[in-house]
């Protein structure tokens, strides 16, 4: 096959035709010439080029219409790359040009440095192309689920290994379809060498499954944290992966809970969605994880279900003011008591309601209970504050606003009574449309508590910019406040920070009356955890505020 690729520059513009084609033929390419879409189409019915090159706005048929016809003849022709060249540099002709799929969209005046790099990547990717290895054969899941049900059976021991390109789609959009196969090959060949068989299976498209040699866990994680790249018709490519390795103790009964399928249906999806966005994990799972998986499975699928039947239920944890001893609040946390497999809690099926696009619903079920509970408790204790908990993903997704609309909706009076609690990492989300919508709720009364203060990543910007009045810190700074100094040290400066800032300060978890103690000690007024009062009933915190 001859080196010597074959340019059809399609211009009706002759003197910047001719640059062009001056330009091409100095780089080393054939060059033939057409001053529109028809003249294009009649050369390529006569001889194929490599790539086309072609204005957008020509007499006759401009570069839009020409790829249309190309596509609409097809086979050969409506493979062959395309470059759009245009003075139109307005995002709507982009846009256009990209749904049209071409390969490359360039803006006059001409930059021919780029214009020939553009060039010379296409081409030899589609010669490359011509030569490239068909699609290698690689068994199945059904295969892998076979042998995993076998070892399930007779209470064998497995390694099973899941490995995933990061993202996947991304990078297939920057191959071309016959190029695709050389993924597939490489991916192949570094995982062969791990199975214990040599055997690796397909589990889906960017996901392939093996049987991990003996001991071999710490040599995949040290090939897979490597950046791996694929050489495309002389173009490097580079891309990730993320692994996740479980230690299948089929006599363990945890793990007796799950079908063979089910089980690597389940470790699949985690990885998909531990590695979203953090590229380059290896997760290991053991048997002490097998509780949690099983948990998100099913709070994956069942979730939906539970919200419609009324299978969950809120509970109040108190707070109390450290230096009286005086319930002043409480916070609204989702239970979900009765599922089939047990009681879940939070961590395991608020993560799955954001997986599955059920955040805001779930989030707007717990508003409905919260404002009802809230109704109860200001009737017992006018100046109670109820807390409640909304997911980061929604509050881009108008939460906020239908608070608003059910406190307008003839509760108004309440709001003062709410407090609205949104983690610091979730901050990092705010837009001005968030922080409409909040600042609207506030105007109304409710206050703004951020939870698990001091873990995430908010700067002090965030908390400038929003006003919170609370802040709640984290559990894990309390935790350990009484032996370890520097907790101490850190809750002491929150303190101070939030103080500055104007805000209540709440301590969490507290658990034993040395850490309430020093709380005091250091300033904090306010407290929750099972030293004081474990999540309850309604029914029993109204009781508990009832009694003299």
């Amino acid at each position: 096959m001859s080196d010597v690729y074959t340019i059809l520059c399609v211009e009706d513009d002759a003197n910047l035709r001719q640059l062009i084609s001056e330009e091409l033929l100095s780089a080393g390419y054939r060059v033939l010439e057409a001053v529109d879409g028809h003249a294009a189409l009649a050369l390529m019915a006569q001889q194929l080029p490599d790539l086309v090159l072609s204005d957008v706005s020509m007499p006759g048929m401009g570069g839009f219409e020409l790829v249309e016809a190309m596509a609409a003849q097809g086979g050969e022709l409506a493979q062959l790359p395309f470059i759009l060249l245009t003075a139109l540099a307005d995002s709507q002709s982009q846009v256009r040009g990209r749904l049209l799929e071409v390969d490359d969209y360039l803006v006059k005046p001409v930059d021919f440095d780029l214009l020939l790099a553009a060039i010379a990547a296409k081409v030899k990717r589609r010669r490359r192309g011509d030569s490239l290895p068909p699609p290698p054969a690689a068994p199945g899941r059904a295969l892998l689920l076979a042998q995993v049900a076998a070892a399930r059976t007779a209470q064998a021991s497995q390694t099973l290994l899941l490995v995933k390109v990061d993202t996947y789609l991304a990078l297939t959009m920057r191959l071309a379809p016959a190029e695709q196969p050389l993924l597939q090959h490489t991916m192949l060949a570094c995982l062969a060498p791990l199975a214990g068989s040599g055997q690796v299976f397909t589990w889906s498209d960017g996901c392939w499954v093996l049987l991990l040699a003996e001991e071999a866990a710490p040599q995949a994680a040290a090939v897979l944290a490597q950046r791996m790249t694929l050489e495309v018709g002389g173009v490097s490519v580079a891309y990730t992966c993320s692994a996740l390795c479980i230690h299948l103790d089929w006599q363990a009964p945890a793990l007796r809970h799950f079908e063979a399928a089910t089980l690597v249906e389940s470790c699949a999806l985690h990885l998909n969605f531990e590695s979203a966005g953090n590229p380059r994990r290896f997760i290991e799972l053991g048997r002490g994880d097998y509780q949690a998986l099983q948990a998100a499975r099913h709070a994956e699928r069942y979730l939906g279900q539970a919200l419609k039947s009324g299978e969950l239920t809120l509970l109040f944890q108190p707070r109390v003011d450290l230096l009286s001893g005086r319930i002043v609040g409480a916070e609204a946390l989702v239970r979900w008591p009765h599922a089939d497999i047990g009681a879940l809690s939070p961590g395991a099926f608020v993560p799955a309601a954001e997986r599955s696009g059920l955040a805001t619903d779930l989030d707007h079920w717990v508003i409905a209970q919260t404002l009802e509970a809230v109704t109860e408790l200001v009737s017992l204790r006018p100046d109670f504050i109820l807390s409640f908990n909304i997911s980061a993903q929604s509050l881009g997704r108008g939460v906020p606003a239908f608070l608003n609309a059910q406190l307008q909706a003839g509760r108004l009076a309440l709001a003062a009574n709410l407090e609205i609690e949104v983690t610091e990492t979730s901050m990092t989300y705010l837009t001005a449309a968030i922080e409409a919508d909040i600042a609207a709720l506030r105007a109304l009364g409710l206050k703004l508590a951020v939870d698990d203060f001091g873990m995430g990543y908010a700067s002090l910007d965030y908390l400038k910019r929003l006003h919170a009045e609370v802040i709640k810190i984290d559990r894990s700074f309390v935790m350990d406040i009484s032996r370890r100094s520097i907790d101490a040290r850190i809750i002491e400066g929150l303190i101070s920070l939030g103080r500055a800032m104007g805000c209540v300060v709440v301590a969490e978890g507290v658990e034993s009356a040395a850490q309430a103690a020093l709380l005091a000690e250091l300033g904090c007024r306010f407290a929750q955890g099972y030293h004081f009062y474990r999540p309850m009933p309604l029914a029993e915190l109204l009781s508990l505020l009832g009694t003299p």
